[in-house]
């Protein structure tokens, strides 16, 4: 055979394979175009393990290019295509994800994604494309989760991340402002649920914790409130919001002395006279709920005995009492474990009270006027330390009583107490030195010292 003739042969050999070639080539890759039109997207790829027929892999990367290229019906009509011939074929489910997606359909964007993902929880194509279907439906909860996801399959996408913060901070901000204006309606338990979600997101904020504490407080749930409140106090210890917060769920809860406790830490981190006075409030009526009933109707009583003048003293000029220095240092015998005793102490020690020279007490004994007198005039002087000018007015003062001489061992203490207006005279003049003290005058002379010492 010649050379020429052995070119022939080549040549007809070569065209018979193309020709071959031809007739049953398989499907080709068409172009990827030069400037995708969705690049953010990620490619749905099919996974190398996952059999599926060489043609099948090349359609679906056609049908993908469509979509980069702007041909959204022609991407759908592929991916639709693929997945009536191969149901299982989930990477395709997400390519018609992706095509609803930019169509900006993401109602019937979202349930392709979640397809996919039925079939393999780890597709991260599927979830990335879900995370912004859910972003697209406004359903931020769900849109974190897949976010959250993303991040686990893979840990450096900082993109993500960053996305996932603001997400997470647009949630807690519209969880807030829902839970504001339900509390404002008056709809607490929806209050309650929206701040619960923004809780979630955010677990230090203060504020969200005393917005479920309020919350709380307003439905009747104590026990959540006290711990909201507790939490708040435990991250922000300086903070004089949540010490007063505290103090308003512990005095729901009947413990006056720890609300009391909590109001003026409050104070002392940031004054308030408010504050203040809630604290003394509150300490007395924890005082008063821990004393016999008998005390507790003191008001009414139509006398009142040693112990229920100390008791109320101390419990209702407190700052007065605890201010004064001790000068007595008789100790009385007969008083350490009565119910009075935590002020009859106090008391004695400062010389507002007296014990006996046999050294009681005697906390049982009925309280005359002419005794609670020589015990307002201490408080009295006490009261307007301050004053000089007026205490001495008033100790110059020299009124006269229809039955209390000059010369009477009671008059001084009853003349100042009767000037100051702390135990007035009756309207004959009479002072009744001897008459037992009945309870309304014990509360009438303490508020007057109150009023005296400016507390």
């Amino acid at each position: 055979m010649t050379g020429a003739t052995i070119r022939l042969v080549l040549v007809l050999l070569v065209g018979g394979l193309a020709t071959a070639c031809a007739t049953g080539r398989p499907t080709t890759v068409s172009g990827v175009p030069s400037a995708p039109k969705f690049a953010e997207y990620p490619v749905p790829e099919i996974p190398v393990a996952m059999n599926v027929a060489a043609d099948v892999r090349t359609r679906h990367t056609n049908a993908w290019n469509r979509l980069q290229s702007g041909d959204l019906r022609g991407a759908s009509r592929e991916f639709s295509a693929l997945l009536k011939q191969t149901p299982t074929l989930y990477p395709a489910e997400a390519g018609l994800g992706f095509v609803h997606l930019a169509d900006e359909d993401y109602r019937d964007a979202e349930p392709r994604f979640a397809a996919a993902l039925t079939a393999n929880d780890r597709y991260l194509p599927a979830w990335v494309g879900r995370a912004d279907a859910l972003l697209g439906l406004r359903r931020d909860a769900d849109a974190i989760a897949a976010l959250e996801r993303i991040l686990v399959l893979d840990p450096a996408r900082a993109g993500v991340r960053a996305r996932l913060e603001l997400v997470r901070f647009r949630l807690t901000q519209s969880s807030i402002e829902a839970g504001q204006r339900a509390r404002a309606a008056g709809r607490n338990d929806d209050a309650a649920s929206h701040f619960e979600r923004a809780l979630t997101q955010s677990p230090q904020s203060t504020m969200i914790l005393s917005e479920l504490a309020r919350t709380e407080l307003a439905r009747g749930g104590l026990e959540n409130a006290e711990r909201h409140a507790r939490r708040a106090v435990q991250i922000e210890p300086r903070e004089a919001d949540w010490q007063a917060l505290l103090g308003d769920v512990l005095e729901a809860r009947g413990r006056f002395a720890a609300a009391a406790d909590a109001l003026t830490r409050a104070d002392r981190l940031e004054a308030s006279p408010e504050w203040r006075a809630r604290s003394l409030d509150l300490r007395e009526r924890g005082e008063l709920a821990g004393l016999p009933a008998s005390f507790r109707g003191i008001i009414t009583a139509s006398s009142v005995t040693r112990a229920d003048v100390a008791a109320f003293i101390g419990i209702h000029l407190r700052e007065l009492v605890d201010a004064a220095p001790a000068r007595v240092t008789t100790v009385a015998t007969d008083v350490r474990t009565h119910w009075a005793s935590t002020w009859i102490l106090p008391l004695t020690r400062s010389g507002i009270m007296t014990v006996f020279p046999n050294h009681t007490f005697q906390p049982a004994t009925i309280v005359r006027r002419g005794d609670l007198a020589q015990v307002m005039a201490v408080l009295v002087q006490m009261a307007a330390s301050g004053r000089k000018a007026e205490l001495t007015k008033w100790r110059a003062a020299r009124p006269r009583f229809a039955d209390l001489l000059p010369a009477n061992v009671f008059y001084a203490p009853a003349a100042l107490a009767a000037t100051t207006g702390v135990l007035p005279a009756d309207a004959s003049g009479r002072f009744e030195p001897t008459r037992p003290v009945t309870g309304a005058e014990l509360d009438a002379a303490v508020r007057r010292v109150a009023e005296l010492s400016g507390r």
